[in-house]
C-alpha cells in the first residue's frame, strides 16, 4: 500500500511538473515575441553549461594542493632565476619593459572632463569678481600700446636714450670707453667721443680734457671746469654718458649655463655676475676663485653659501672690472652595482660626501644587494686602492662613515642567496594566494 500511494505520488507530481514546463515554454515563447515586436534585442551572451548540483558535496584538499602548487611554484622561481641571471642586462631590461607595456594596455584611460555650458569643465566653478580681484591687473584691459611693434613712440613718448637715468656708474672711465657728452644751452656741444690711449677725449671749444679714472658725474665737472676756464660758458651743465665701456668687463669662466665676458654694470657683485651668466651649472661646485687684472697669477677663493641665503661680503663681494671669476667643477663619485639608482653624483669640494650620503644619493640598496661586503675603490698616485665597507653596520651607525673624494667608485656587490630566496618566496606567496582564490571560487559554485 505504501508503494502503490509513493508511487501514485510521483506520478502526480512528474504530471505537474510537466503541466508546469509546458507552461514556462510557452510564456517564454510569449516573452520572446512580445520583445522583438517592441524592437528588443535579446543579449548575445549565452550560457553553455550551467552549474550542476553535485550528487554528493566534494571539497577540495587544500593542504595537497598547497603542497604541489609551492613546490612547482619553488622549481618555476629557481629556473626563472638562474635565466635571468644567465641572460644580459639589456634583454633583462627588454623583458621588464615588455611587461610594463602590457599592464600599461591593461589600465582603462580616463575619460576627459566633459565641458558644461559655461565653457569650462564639468565640477569646475568661475570665480566671482570681488573688490580685491577687481584691483588686479587684466591683460585684456591692457593698452595697445604695450603690444604694438612701435612701443612706446607711437603713444608719443620720448625715446629711451632721453629718458635714461641720470644716476652715474660706478665703473670708472678708462682708454677705448664711448662717451656721449651734450651741454644744456649749447647743442652745438653735443658730441659722442672715444677716450685716447692717455685718458682723454678732445671736445669742440676746448680741445683735450684727461677724465680717465674718473665716473660719469666727475667728468662732467671737470668738462664744466674746463669752459668756464677757457671762458667759454659762465654756467654751464654738461652731461657725460658712457655708451660702451672698452676693458671694463668681467670674464666669468668654469661651471656655469652660459661662459663668456660680461660688462661692468650697476650691479657688479658675485652673484650677480653668475646670475647674468644665467646661473651655475649642475656639477658645478661652491668654490670660486676671483683673480684680479693688476695681479692675475695670485686667486682669491670665496665660498658660496650652500643655503643660497647669504648674500654677504664672504659669500658675495664686489667685483672691479677686469676681474676673472673661475667656477670650480664638483667632483664626481660612482656609486654602481645592486643600487636602486646606479650613477655619478656631484662632490662638492667645500661640503664633501661621505659613503652614506652618496648611498642615499643612489637612493639605497636593494633588498638583494650584499651590504657586508660592499667595495670602495680609489684612484691614488700610486694606483687604485681597495677597501672593504660594511654599510649596513655604517647605516646603522655602528661604524664610522667615511669621506669620498672625487671620482671614487663605490660598488655594492649583488647576494645569488638573497635573489634566490626573495624570489623563491615571492613565488610561494603568490602561489598560495592562487591556490586561495580558486578553493574561494571552488566553494562558491559547490555551495
Amino acid at each position: 500500500m505504501k508503494m502503490n500511494e509513493a508511487a501514485t505520488e510521483y506520478a502526480v507530481m512528474a504530471q505537474e511538473a510537466n503541466s508546469s514546463h509546458d507552461v514556462y515554454m510557452r510564456v517564454l515563447e510569449k516573452v520572446k515575441e512580445a520583445g522583438l515586436a517592441a524592437g528588443i534585442h535579446g543579449s548575445n551572451i549565452s550560457v553553455v553549461d550551467y552549474a550542476r548540483q553535485p550528487v554528493k558535496p566534494v571539497a577540495p584538499d587544500l593542504p595537497l594542493y598547497l603542497a604541489i602548487t609551492f613546490f612547482v611554484g619553488l622549481w618555476l622561481a629557481v629556473g626563472a632565476a638562474l635565466l635571468l641571471e644567465s641572460l644580459s642586462a639589456s634583454k633583462t631590461r627588454t623583458a621588464l619593459a615588455l611587461m610594463a607595456v602590457l599592464l600599461a594596455g591593461a589600465v582603462v584611460h580616463p575619460q576627459a572632463p566633459t565641458p558644461s555650458t559655461s565653457g569650462l569643465p564639468t565640477g569646475v566653478a568661475r570665480i566671482p569678481l570681488t573688490q580685491e580681484t577687481k584691483t588686479l591687473p587684466n591683460p585684456k584691459d591692457a593698452p595697445t600700446v604695450w603690444s604694438s611693434p612701435g612701443g612706446a613712440n607711437q603713444a608719443g613718448m620720448p625715446p629711451l636714450a632721453i629718458t635714461q637715468s641720470a644716476t652715474s656708474m660706478p665703473a670708472p672711465i678708462a682708454p677705448g670707453d664711448f662717451l656721449d657728452i651734450s651741454e644744456f644751452r649749447t647743442p652745438e656741444f653735443h658730441s659722442v667721443v672715444r677716450v685716447s690711449p692717455d685718458g682723454t677725449v678732445s671736445l669742440p671749444m676746448i680741445k683735450d680734457v684727461k677724465i680717465k679714472g674718473m665716473d660719469e658725474q666727475t667728468a662732467a665737472h671737470a668738462i664744466e671746469a674746463a669752459l668756464v676756464a677757457k671762458g667759454m660758458l659762465l654756467h654751464p651743465q654738461v652731461s657725460v654718458l658712457v655708451t660702451a665701456y672698452a676693458g671694463q668687463d668681467v670674464s666669468v669662466l668654469g661651471e656655469v649655463a652660459r661662459p663668456g665676458v660680461y660688462p661692468y654694470t650697476l650691479h657688479h657683485r658675485l652673484l650677480d655676475v653668475i646670475s647674468a651668466a644665467s646661473g651655475l651649472a649642475p656639477n658645478a661646485g661652491r668654490l670660486v676663485n676671483i683673480f684680479h687684472r693688476s695681479d692675475p697669477q695670485t686667486p682669491h677663493p670665496v665660498v658660496l653659501d650652500p643655503s643660497g641665503t647669504d648674500t654677504g661680503s664672504d659669500h658675495n663681494p664686489e667685483l672691479n672690472p677686469g676681474d676673472t671669476v673661475q667656477v670650480s667643477r664638483a667632483g664626481l663619485v660612482y656609486v654602481i652595482g645592486d643600487v636602486v639608482r646606479p650613477g655619478g653624483f656631484p662632490v662638492d669640494p667645500a661640503q664633501g660626501l661621505t659613503v652614506v650620503q652618496a648611498l642615499s644619493l643612489a637612493w639605497g640598496p636593494t633588498q638583494n644587494a650584499a651590504a657586508g661586503k660592499a667595495l670602495l675603490i680609489r684612484e691614488q698616485k700610486g694606483g687604485r686602492t681597495l677597501a672593504t665597507l660594511n654599510l649596513k653596520r655604517m647605516i646603522h651607525g655602528q661604524e664610522p662613515d667615511q669621506p669620498v673624494h672625487d671620482r671614487d667608485i663605490l660598488y655594492v656587490p649583488d647576494s645569488t642567496a638573497k635573489n634566490l630566496w626573495n624570489r623563491s618566496v615571492e613565488s610561494a606567496i603568490q602561489s598560495a594566494v592562487g591556490v586561495t582564490i580558486y578553493s574561494a571560487l571552488v566553494y562558491s559554485q559547490r555551495y
